[in-house]
């Protein structure tokens, strides 16, 4: 290619300057060197370019066009270089995460709040949804990043937390401490989701394992309605933790540890293959998993070996 940033850099300098010496001094360049870069373009181009005079340099014609277009270039080139640089520091983009609708309320906020104060040219959207519909969010690649469980995600799926189920009744219902076997809870009228969810389809394995029926009162979906229709004394479910933390704590709702045997489920977060994460999906990843570990530090889950991106 004839035409290169360096000589459009030596060319576009001289021309402004109006001095091969000047524009030497300020590029660093020897002089020689410098009409040497020159005098090859304009004998590759077939046009002079530049008019000698014993008071300095001006510009032809075709120097004139040529100088319009490499200082236009050139601005370019410069602007591409610190958009770049301000990318690496400050990542921008839009990022898309699924997280399964049970946990999307405690984990959500504290994400979406660490990516705004951290990465605020970051445009996060949320999305919650059942393991069936984040598995296929993923594979069309309409999620960049999804929060569900384990037996639904890929094989290389980052683990993130196991949750520890509970039975979920109104306030008092259960003491304080109170356990519960499995095939006891299986009695209880349960208020539980339809069939293509995760803790149903675990009651379901457990049920067909203890030869048991599930006693199922109404299905409901939706974690926020489920837990109105406790309150009002309609039933009860069965929860991961973290979906009734809040609500424990605050005695909204009260609950009973599972035995015999103790049930929980792995999360992991999962992302499209074969499709290379940009800089913004992968401070919202390690976003994500922090958030993960506080929360399990602070009892909402047991962590399973949650790293950030920085630490692998």
């Amino acid at each position: 290619m004839t035409l290169d940033l360096l000589k459009m850099r030596y060319f576009s300098k001289i021309a402004e300057l109006g001095s091969f010496t000047r524009a030497a001094g300020e590029l660093g360049v020897a002089q020689p060197a410098l009409s040497s870069h020159i005098r090859t373009l304009e004998e590759q181009l077939g046009v002079l370019l530049l008019n000698r005079t014993p008071r300095g340099v001006t510009a032809t014609a075709a120097g004139q066009t040529l100088l319009a277009h490499a200082q236009a270039i050139l601005r370019a080139v410069d602007q591409a270089e610190v958009a770049t640089k301000e990318q690496a520091k400050y990542p921008s983009g839009d990022v898309s995460l699924g997280i399964l609708g049970s946990i999307s309320p405690i984990l959500g906020i504290p994400v979406i709040q660490a990516c705004a104060q951290r990465f605020p040219k970051v445009r996060l959207t949320i999305s919650e949804g059942d393991s069936q519909a984040l598995r296929v969010g993923v594979d069309t690649k309409l999620y960049d990043l999804a929060v569900t469980l384990e037996g639904v995600a890929k094989p290389a799926a980052i683990p993130l937390f196991d949750e520890v189920l509970f039975a979920i009744g109104a306030n008092g219902q259960f003491a304080p401490g109170e356990t519960l076997t499995i095939e006891k809870a299986l009695g209880l009228p349960l208020i539980l989701p339809t069939r293509r969810h995760g803790i149903r389809i675990l009651l379901e394995r457990q049920a067909l394992m203890l030869g048991r029926e599930i006693n199922i009162i109404r299905e409901i979906e939706g974690v926020a309605s489920t837990k109105a229709a406790i309150r009002a004394g309609l039933g009860v479910t069965i929860l991961g933790r973290g979906a009734v933390y809040a609500d424990h704590e605050n005695e909204r709702l009260s609950t009973a540890t599972l035995v015999k045997p103790g049930l929980q489920r792995r999360l992991v977060l999962d992302m499209p293959v074969n499709h290379p994460p940009s800089r913004a999906v992968i401070e919202v990843r390690n976003i994500v998993l922090s958030v993960v570990e506080r929360l399990g530090a602070e009892g909402h889950w047991s962590c399973t070996g949650v790293k950030s991106e920085k630490s692998r």
